[in-house]
């Protein structure tokens, strides 16, 4: 049971922030707020359903580096 459990944290963790990574690095959403939300609704809707279940990662991904892009954002306008 514990095996479960612990194989289902490494898998979800592998995830966490994976479209948070994408979207800064190759996404095209690099100069938005909270992008590597929308990276991964756009990678689902077009047709990658596996990316829903990044969503929560990234957004808590994204809320952490939000202070960073803000300073990042801000200075490149």
């Amino acid at each position: 049971m514990y095996s479960k459990i612990a194989i289902f944290v490494l898998f979800c963790s592998l995830l966490s922030g994976c479209g948070s990574f994408a979207s800064r690095f190759e996404g095209g959403y690099h100069d938005e707020y909270y992008s590597g939300i929308k990276y991964s609704l756009s990678q689902a809707d077009s047709g990658d359903g596996l990316y829903y279940i990044d969503v929560p990662f990234s957004f808590i991904f994204d809320t952490v580096m939000l202070p960073v892009d803000a300073i990042r954002i801000e200075s490149s306008r």
